[in-house]
């Protein structure tokens, strides 16, 4: 039924799936969050962190950039009708995940000893059951990734929204029952367990995964720019706090990382655009060339700088609030870091489409260097900022901004080398304006009637102020009622006849 929808309609359903989710699992999150809060020690709270940093890394190094090659080669030969290279993509990549994956949780398990002593007070069991987490975090990414790139983007949803619902409910009831951190593990044991099955059994069903090996060579050179970039780009998401910790103490370390998993909320929507538009780009590419990518470029631009410019405006207003309310009044300078924070996030939905046209085209090369020279200004500009001019967390912010702009910029240089793209410059300005509209009003909002409490009604003032700026502005249009109507369920299609009759231009 999916392949019979159009290309915009199939990135668009496949982003909502995606973004409700992403959506899900933050609440999930943010309630996982405020037990561990609760029943944890702050110096356990610190080992946590270096566990969250350990898990992290082994999935980083141990895909080896594998699943964007496996996103690629799937959809293109799919597009082909290439079902049996489709399957011997699988196959290679399972191939050397276990590989990669066993050899990483055998070193981590040997270290387990040697890091309960460096953390004094830490069961060496939390480190062993680290290490057999790690084996599974390197297979739930690539198996999620095969089915990225026949484009169930429903199913990758339902093996993420898994892992999420098993690990955090699981991890609080052991939390409540005196498990501490080893509990925690447990957690992302089982939830990394459930959802690689999950998704492997989806894999087999829908494609099938004994099959010859692919040949290793086209991986290889695909995926080792993409490899360096992954590991200087996960050195450089810790780089800020690491500047942080000397410098201003674990304290501020905390209220930063708060602030910085609240600014990635708007970025649900880009995630999960840049997830159902990679194989998609490959699918037309393979299809119509060029001409293909250019189309593709300019509607995804379209609908992320529509959804996500209000989001990120409405996050900046609303951090103070919004602060106050989930993490406490001990995180209140916390508030302007995170509407810097947010700033980061124009660039990243303008240039959406940026990264994953580029890997379409195999030019990974390129998108590794944009990475690399944005991560280098992030390091000198925060360590300027923090080092030099004592700015704090308000500097680390800005220079997660500057990182931001330098990476987009570059971004759209490199890409324009190989292809004519432009941006909808009609969508661009109307959504900024719309947006600047919709801020002012939550704003004035707030100042004349505050209280953390009154959250829901400042989002539905936002909400309100946004959309009848785009009416007023003109900014829908009937294409964008038929794609709605398009990939709306049945029952909820009125909608879009509604929309149609209130906010189409004529």
């Amino acid at each position: 039924m999916s392949f019979a929808l159009s290309p915009v309609t199939r990135v668009a359903r496949g982003a909502t799936y995606l973004f409700i989710q992403g959506l899900v699992c933050t609440v999930i999150g943010v309630v996982y969050f405020v037990v561990l809060v609760r029943l944890l020690t702050p110096e356990e709270m610190g080992v946590y962190a270096v566990l969250t940093f350990l898990l992290t890394l082994v999935q980083v190094f141990g895909t080896l950039a594998l699943p964007s090659a496996a996103v690629k080669y799937i959809a293109q030969y799919m597009a082909q009708g290439r079902l049996k290279e489709a399957r011997s993509v699988v196959a290679r990549v399972l191939q050397i995940s276990v590989l990669s994956s066993a050899l990483l949780s055998a070193f981590l398990f040997a270290s387990a000893s040697p890091l309960s002593i460096l953390l004094s007070g830490t069961s060496v069991w939390v480190f062993q059951a680290l290490a057999f987490a790690s084996f599974f975090t390197v297979l739930q990414v690539q198996v999620g990734s095969f089915l990225q790139g026949l484009q169930r983007m429903r199913e990758v949803a339902a093996v993420q929204l898994a892992y999420a619902v098993v690990e955090k409910f699981l991890a609080i009831y052991l939390l409540y029952a005196g498990w501490g951190l080893l509990g925690v593990v447990y957690g992302w044991l089982a939830g990394l367990i459930v959802s690689s099955l999950a998704g492997s059994i989806l894999t087999a069903k829908l494609l099938g995964i004994l099959e010859k090996p692919h040949p290793l060579k086209p991986f290889i050179t695909f995926s080792y720019p993409l490899y360096v970039s992954g590991i200087l780009g996960f050195a450089a998401d810790w780089v800020d706090r690491l500047f942080i910790l000397p410098y201003m103490g674990a304290v501020y370390l905390g209220m930063y990382h708060v602030a910085i998993r609240a600014a990635v909320v708007p970025s649900l929507v880009s995630s999960s655009i840049v997830a159902a538009l990679f194989p998609q780009l490959s699918e037309l590419y393979a299809q119509q060339g060029a001409d293909g990518l250019r189309d593709a470029f300019q509607v995804s631009t379209r609908y992320t700088v529509l959804v996500s410019f209000p989001m990120i405006f409405g996050l900046a207003a609303l951090a103070y609030p919004l602060l106050i309310l989930f993490a406490g009044m001990e995180y209140i300078e916390a508030s302007l870091p995170l509407t810097v924070l947010c700033l980061a996030g124009l660039p990243g939905a303008l240039g959406i489409a940026i990264v994953p046209a580029l890997l379409t085209l195999e030019r990974t090369k390129a998108a590794s260097m944009v990475t690399v020279v944005s991560i280098l200004s992030n390091t000198v500009v925060c360590y300027v900022t923090l080092a030099y001019l004592n700015l704090g967390m308000f500097g680390a912010a800005w220079a997660r901004v500057f990182a931001s702009f330098v990476g987009f910029g570059l971004g759209v240089y490199a890409l324009r080398r190989f292809v004519k793209v432009a941006f909808d410059k009609d969508a661009l300005w109307k959504a900024s304006v719309a947006s600047v509209i919709m801020t002012t009003a939550v704003v004035l909002v707030e100042v004349l009637l505050f209280h953390p409490y009154f959250l829901p009604l400042y989002v539905i003032v936002g909400f309100a102020a946004y959309f009848f700026s785009l009416a007023g502005l003109k900014a829908v249009t009937k294409r964008d009622v038929e794609l709605i109507h398009d990939y709306l369920p049945g029952k909820l299609k009125r909608v879009a006849v509604w929309l149609g009759r209130v906010a189409v231009a004529e």
